[in-house]
Order: structure tokens, then sequence, then C-alpha cells
């Protein structure tokens, strides 16, 4: 019965954290948000972004949610679409601090071809293997 509390606790603690991190500033002009849960849950990641040119993605938020008390750990990282179609990613950034912690980056991205979209990928991992991941919505630049 304790570990189904301090579970549950864990969870909503976690909910009000997404909740409060998807709402994003009130009333900011293009700054959007994009999330993903992988599969079976464990681990989330959110994407908070706004463009500032067709080259630019101006300030990026990433967000590495360890949902539950599984053992594994989680990280994310951006995911783009260049101008010239290719696909970069960026550094992975890593949340070790167990389940129900949030971490937070802030970034910037540029690519001299363009930036056609943006995702966030996060992965649940187990020692170094990930074990399951998700990409959120991808958020298309107004510019193009």
């Amino acid at each position: 019965m304790r570990r189904r509390t301090r579970a549950l606790a864990a969870l909503a603690g976690a909910v009000a954290v997404l909740a409060s991190v998807s709402a994003g500033p009130a009333g900011a002009a293009g700054v959007n948000t994009a999330d993903c849960r992988t599969p079976g849950g464990g681990a989330g990641a959110t994407l908070n972004w706004g463009y500032t040119g067709k080259t630019k993605l101006g300030l990026v938020g990433l967000s590495a949610h360890d949902l539950t008390a599984d053992g594994a750990w989680v990280r994310v990282r951006l995911d783009i679409v260049t101008g010239s179609g290719k696909r970069a990613t960026y550094s992975w950034r890593a949340n070790r601090d167990g389940a129900g912690t949030t971490k937070r980056w802030k970034t910037y991205a540029s690519e001299s071809s363009g930036i056609v979209s943006a995702r966030v990928e996060a992965q649940k991992v187990k020692g170094s293997s990930p074990v399951s991941s998700c990409y959120s919505r991808k958020a298309y630049n107004p510019y193009y």
C-alpha cells in the first residue's frame, strides 16, 4: 500500500509539473509547446520553442521528465529537419535525478540552410541501453 501511495504521489507531482511546463509563458507570442511520453510510461519530454526567422529557432526549452520509479533514467534531445531536407540531432541531455523529477535546459538552434521543423525526442534508458523512445509532434517553422 505504501508503494502505491508513493507512486501515486510521484505521478501527481509529475502531472502538476507537466501542466505548468506545458502552459508556457502567458501571452508570449510565437512560443509553442509539444511533448511526448514513452510507450508504457516512465519517461517524457517537453519542447518549448519560438522561431525567430527562417534559419533560427530562438529560445528552445527542453525538459526531461522521469515519471516512474523503475530504475531507468531519461534523456532528451532536439531533432530538426533542415532547409536542405536533412535531419539533424543535437546532443542528449540527461535527467538521472530519479522518479518524479524534471530537468530543464534552455538553448538555441540555427542552420544556414534553414530549419523547416523541430521536435523533441525522449528515451527511457536502463544502464546505457534505450528501453523505449518517443517523439513530439513536429513544430513547423512559419517563415517557410
